[in-house]
């Protein structure tokens, strides 16, 4: 039996490094695949970082709810390396305007394309952000667990046969029937739930990608913490470098472009304390003091979020090194 593709998920607060890890364990990754491109080749001695070739890729998706927006770069973190490898490709950042509308369900469509083009493409794909729900969502059914019963349609699908509710299940939504396995097909039970939940979100017809039935991955989570002193400190430089890189100017431009500021990017973590300070009300340090705890407000909720969650295995972030994301990237190897 095929093993089920790998996906890691690094998660975790804000300022914690998860970001530089996920480069470290995609950079790993393309060591590995040259090593053993080498040993195929009668190679016993080859360098560990020599030709790498184009063709070996790592796909990174961000899920973080405001980095979907164009704009606010340095506020936002949208902090990659600018000699960021063309074989490591990043997406989910930059998707849409501020003043354009996008959703929950919007971020779920595109993050699961992305993730069945890996897939499909056999491409590594590492999925790393602080967006809980985001995560929760594209890793789960957590779309359709939140379609309450319908006591009524339910009455009514229970009157017909099996075949009746293939055939009704195929009509609402097509993409869902023929990802379901034959176990599901035959469980009158299932079929009924998918239905109501087809019949609940009109929108999902379709709209969203299900895993192809020989694809479906497995997600192996990854979280990265820190002790509450070092956690804040890390926020507090944080904030100071993105000061320093221009952040004032990037809201001050957004306002520009945007004045009624009605938009989710005006929420973004720092914006309200940056405006406050265009408008003369507190002082810089002021301004650094009130950001800073700001995202220490958020860092708690963060936790108390992620710490619900089972299936994470946590790591501190001092304790982040090369070994760690080599582990992680023995875990793409194939078996070949």
């Amino acid at each position: 039996m095929p093993k089920k593709p790998a996906i890691l998920v690094i998660c975790g607060a804000t300022a914690t490094g998860k970001t530089s890890l996920a480069l470290k364990v995609a950079t790993e990754i393309i060591s590995l695949s040259s090593l053993r491109g080498a040993k195929r080749r009668g190679s016993p001695g080859y360098p560990l970082r020599v030709n790498l070739t184009p063709s070996t890729s790592v796909n990174i998706l961000s899920a973080d709810s405001r980095q979907i927006y164009r704009g606010l770069d340095i506020v936002t973190g949208k902090d990659l390396p600018r000699d960021l490898p063309p074989m490591i490709r990043f997406f989910g950042l930059d998707l849409v305007e501020p003043n354009q509308p996008f959703s929950l369900l919007d971020y779920v469509r595109y993050a699961k394309k992305v993730i069945q083009e890996s897939l499909d493409k056999d491409i590594p794909l590492i999925i790393v952000g602080g967006t809980g729900l985001y995560l929760k969502a594209i890793t789960s059914d957590l779309l359709n667990v939140q379609v309450p019963p319908n006591q009524s349609l339910r009455l009514e699908l229970e009157k017909l046969t099996l075949v009746e509710l293939q055939n009704q299940l195929q009509e609402v939504n097509f993409e869902k029937y023929k990802s379901l396995n034959n176990s599901d097909i035959h469980n009158p039970r299932r079929l009924i739930r998918a239905i109501e939940i087809s019949s609940a979100n009109p929108s999902l017809r379709g709209g969203i990608p299900t895993w192809q039935s020989h694809s479906t991955p497995t997600f192996l989570w990854v979280g990265l913490r820190q002790d509450k002193e070092a956690q804040s400190a890390s926020i507090r430089q944080r904030v100071l470098k993105r000061l320093n890189a221009g952040a004032i100017d990037e809201v001050k431009q957004l306002i520009k472009k945007y004045p009624e500021r009605d938009m989710a990017l005006f929420t973004s973590l720092g914006v309200r304390e940056i405006i406050e300070f265009l408008n003369k009300k507190i002082s810089r340090e002021e301004l650094i003091n009130l950001w800073t705890a700001t995202e220490n407000d958020y860092v708690r909720r963060q936790m108390v979020w992620f710490k619900k969650q089972p299936g994470i295995i946590w790591y501190d972030r001092n304790k982040i090194n090369k070994d760690l994301a080599i582990k992680l990237a023995e875990l793409f190897k194939q078996n070949d």
